[in-house]
């Protein structure tokens, strides 16, 4: 096969909504995930298996299991993220054991507000990079963009000093 990286533009989209379900059935459907879903780890097969299938998942060393219970956490989660319910998602995480039952919500639920909000807008890395310049004000002078550099910086280090998260 081809590894995704190497396909051309139209196939990369095409690939990417297999890719997508297939990781998508792994973590919801069986219960564990292929934890390096980068480019070069997808292929595009040169023919069709016998059962149809056109996609093949490589290099699965970094696998981990994921118990019932933390995969309805998770579809929780993002059903919460998807309707920018952040303080339901804080709900989920304390669950998932990313956050402490103790965590301080009210610092929490803004800096998720600010940071996941233009991922929820979809469109992409490019789109998402572009909502961020524009939310910190880096569109335009080089001391604009020195500025919205430092507010972003201050808002990722209160998010990492202040903020006890952890991935179990």
């Amino acid at each position: 096969g081809v590894k995704l990286s190497e396909c051309e533009k139209d196939e990369i989209a095409e690939i990417t909504a297999i890719a997508q379900e297939a990781f998508l059935t792994q973590l919801f459907g069986m219960g564990f995930f292929h934890a390096d879903p980068h480019p070069g780890n997808i292929l595009k097969l040169n023919e069709p298996t016998p059962e149809g299938y056109t996609v093949a998942l490589i290099d699965c060393g970094l696998m981990a299991n994921v118990d019932k219970a933390d995969q309805d956490h998770m579809i929780s989660a993002v059903i919460h993220l998807a309707n920018k319910d952040y303080a339901s998602l804080v709900d989920d995480f304390i669950r998932l054991k990313i956050l402490p039952t103790d965590c301080d919500r009210a610092a929490i639920i803004p800096l998720m507000d600010k940071a996941l909000s233009p991922y929820v807008k979809g469109g992409g890395a490019k789109k998402y990079e572009e909502e961020l310049k524009r939310m910190y004000g880096m569109e335009d002078s080089v001391s604009s963009q020195v500025g919205g550099f430092q507010a972003m910086t201050q808002d990722a280090l209160t998010v990492l000093n202040d903020i006890p998260f952890s991935i179990p």
